[in-house]
């Protein structure tokens, strides 16, 4: 396979006697009689949630990840697990279930799936991920577990897009902001009220494909690829369902081959073109932009110059890629 698989290390490395750590202890007490780990891996950390690879602490000797998570947070995540992808034939790490922590916390365990993550330049993970996504779209439409998951159709965009504007307007005018700063977001501004103005023409894009299960937050961190035993070829897994929903499947087309994801869906539903699937890959490029403006522009608020260099080297960025995709769209339409 060409391309370049891209490992992210982990933050930390533990080693030692471990069982003090609430991680160790979280998936102790959920299997009653497990190993201890060789040593514990800290993939990710913030204030409310964390990501911990247990190695050698399964059954068969096998590392686990351990994630703790918000309550509320994970009740999707849970739901896709137990509900959804059990029914379906995709690769997904192995659910091994929850334990609570307190009132407000949960642990979920996973099966290790690696550390090699998608590669959009390797023209053969599109294609694969546009077989998984096509199967994952097709099979969940009749699953009655997925309607229940909240609306993620174009309304949930269009608050992000308010929420997000409202959080530059609030802090535009921020001190410690460079003066191009806040002309950069005062064009941003503009842009995002023209958005606005024209939401009913996004919502017309956003036919062709049926409502159904989105995983609404595919990026390349979230897409593990392992190659299969004896050879069979590589295999991809989904991880972090906490975005997912129901509605139109947009920002999932974003990184798939499209004429492969139209095959693999097509014996479910004989009725969608080529031309459907790629307007509304230009759809999904605007959710997801208007999303990311939404979680990172309240950092503007920061007082220290130092603190707003990312994010605002973000909304650029950002800014950018929502213009791209506007004229795409537009030339779609």
């Amino acid at each position: 396979m060409s391309g370049t698989l891209t490992r992210n290390p982990p933050k930390a490395v533990l080693w030692g006697k471990l069982v003090w750590h609430p991680a160790v202890r979280a998936w102790n007490a959920f299997t009653g009689d497990a190993p201890e780990p060789e040593r514990l891996e800290v993939l990710r950390k913030g204030t409310k949630a964390a990501t911990y690879r247990l190695v050698g602490a399964g059954p068969g000797g096998e590392s686990i990840i351990a994630q703790r998570s918000p309550a509320a947070r994970a009740v999707i995540e849970r739901a896709v697990n137990e509900d959804i992808l059990s029914r379906l034939a995709l690769t997904a790490p192995r659910y091994h279930g929850y334990s609570e922590d307190g009132r407000d916390f949960v642990w979920l365990f996973y099966e290790d799936v690696g550390d090699e993550h998608f590669c959009e330049t390797d023209p053969a993970h599109p294609v694969l991920a546009a077989r998984w996504v096509g199967s994952l779209h097709a099979g969940a439409a009749g699953i009655a577990a997925a309607r229940n998951l909240p609306d993620r159709g174009p309304p949930w965009y269009l608050d992000h897009l308010r929420v997000g504007r409202d959080a530059i307007r609030a802090n535009r005018h921020n001190p410690a902001l460079l003066l191009a700063d806040t002309t950069m977001l005062a064009h941003l501004v503009v842009d995002l009220d023209a958005l606005e103005a024209a939401w009913s023409g996004i919502e017309r894009a956003c036919t062709g494909i049926p409502a159904t299960l989105t995983h609404g937050d595919i990026q390349r961190k979230n897409m593990y690829v392992r190659s299969a035993a004896r050879g069979g070829g590589a295999e991809l897994f989904f991880i972090d369902w906490e975005m997912a929903g129901w509605g139109v499947p947009a920002p999932d087309l974003t990184l798939v081959d499209l004429p492969t994801y139209v095959s693999a869906v097509r014996p479910s539903w004989p009725g969608v073109r080529l031309e459907d699937v790629q307007r509304l890959a230009a759809v999904g490029r605007i959710f997801r932009q208007v999303a990311g403006i939404r979680w990172v522009s309240p950092a503007l608020a920061h007082p220290d110059a130092q603190c707003l260099i990312r994010p605002m080297a973000w909304l650029r960025v950002l800014h950018e890629r929502l213009v791209a995709a506007l004229h795409e769209l537009g030339a779609l339409t």
